[in-house]
This record gives structure tokens, sequence and C-alpha cells, in this order.
């Protein structure tokens, strides 16, 4: 008996002894959520989306933002408001992680994603319908932020290529004429070249986009040597633009 009554004692001193110093529940720092992100650029290529935003740095309080982890992209066909409805059923359609961001792409702080809407069926976003996108922060410790400021875009049908792509030699000036269209919206027209055939660089060979109603261009001060071309119809004014497909391929050489 005297056994388990000291046995008793010593539990309770112990009990004792670890309560003396508390004060009360711990207490739990406040940890604010990130602030939207609010400066989404995007623009519609054909049937995809193009979308991008710069890294965020506050959190609400406005205390540096280091921890992000995650950004959740949504998606919502919104023409039902020209009805009167709300456009607000909003679908994820990717969750990009910082550290393996593909498919979207990091470069200069800033995040580029491509919706190439493979969710739908059939694939890809249909033409003048406009789509309703948004942005979601996650950090590390699975904090969101709010919703970001939605951006709308309106995928287009690019244009047909011009008939009657041509092209004939001048000394060392290849001259290039096309026929204009005027029953379709174009801006202007992009002209490619290269000296492998069926492989063109990103960047025209024009620096500025060649007017609607011009049907030439003088491509100067070339070297002896065979060269392709392809001209695109645009119905965008800046880059990157919402081209059409490629005409016909055109070679032509330049004699020595």
């Amino acid at each position: 008996m005297k056994f388990f009554l000291k046995t008793f004692i010593v539990i309770l001193l112990i009990i004792s002894i670890s309560s003396c110093g508390r004060k009360g529940d711990p207490i739990v720092p406040h940890l604010s959520p990130p602030a939207p992100v609010t400066n989404i650029n995007g623009f519609t290529k054909d049937s995809s989306a193009i979308l991008s935003w710069e890294m965020p740095a506050k959190n609400m309080d406005g205390t540096k933002l280091n921890d992000i982890s995650k950004f959740t992209v949504l998606r919502a066909d919104v023409r039902d408001r020209e009805t009167g409805g709300c456009g607000c059923a909003f679908t994820k359609i990717a969750v990009i992680d910082i550290q393996k961001p593909e498919p979207a792409m990091i470069k200069d702080n800033k995040i580029i994603f491509i919706d190439k809407a493979e969710d739908l069926f059939p694939a890809g976003l249909t033409y003048k319908i406009p789509y309703s996108y948004k942005i979601v922060v996650e950090t590390k410790t699975g904090i969101f932020s709010p919703e970001s400021k939605e951006i709308i875009l309106i995928p287009t049908k690019p244009p047909n290529p011009p008939s009657g792509f041509k092209a004939s030699v001048q000394n060392e000036t290849v001259i290039l004429k096309w026929e204009t269209s005027k029953k379709e919206d174009i801006k202007g027209y992009n002209i490619y070249r290269s000296k492998t055939k069926g492989s063109y660089p990103d960047a025209p060979v024009n620096k500025e986009l060649i007017k609607a109603s011009e049907g030439v261009f003088a491509d100067i001060g070339l070297e002896p040597g065979t060269y392709y071309y392809i001209i695109r119809a645009a119905n965008t004014t800046t880059p990157p633009f919402n081209e059409g497909p490629d005409s016909e391929e055109i070679k032509i050489s330049l004699d020595k």
C-alpha cells in the first residue's frame, strides 16, 4: 500500500511541475494568404489561349510572399452572361507546380501557360465563344489566395493564306507578290524565309506586319543560294500574331 501511495505522490509532483510554467493555450502565428494575381495578360491563337502573369511577391497583409508552391488555373464558358446568366461555372484546368511547371513555362519571373482545351470534346476552344480565366496562388503550407480578377478571351478563326503567292528575282532581291483578300478580316501579312524546305523560323522576314492592302514585298540583300518562302495572313496587328495556315511553299534560287 505504501508503494502505491508513494507512486501516486510522485505522479502528482510531476504534473504540478510540468504545469507550473503554463500560462495558457499556445499561440498559433497568423498566416496571411497570398495576394491575388493582378497582372494577367492573354491572347488567343487559333483554338488555344496563351496566358501569362508575373510571379506574385506579396501577401494580403503586405508582407513578403516567399513560399509559393502552385498556381491553379480556372476557366469558364461565359456566353450565358449575354442572356442574364452568371457565367460562374469555373473548371480547374491546370495546377502548375513551380518546381516542375510543365506544361507551363517560367521565364524572367513570368509564368506562361497555353490552354489547348484538351479537356473539351472535341479538343480546343470554340471560335467566337468568350472564355473567362482566373488564377489562384497556393503556398507550401496549403494556404490559398483569393481568385484573381478574370480575363476574358474570345478565340477567332485565323484567316486563310492569300492566293497567287509567287516570286521573282532582281539582282540580289527576291520580289514576292500575292493577291490581297477583301472577304476576310485580315490585318496584314507575314512572310517567312528558310534555306530548308518545310522548316521556318518563328520570326518573319518583315520587321513590321505588312498592311492588308499591300500585295508585294522585296526581300533584299540576299546571298546566292536557294531559298524557300511561305506567307501567312494575320487578324491581329501586334505580335504574337494570330496567323492562319501556311501558303503554298515557293522555292527560288539566286545565282552567283
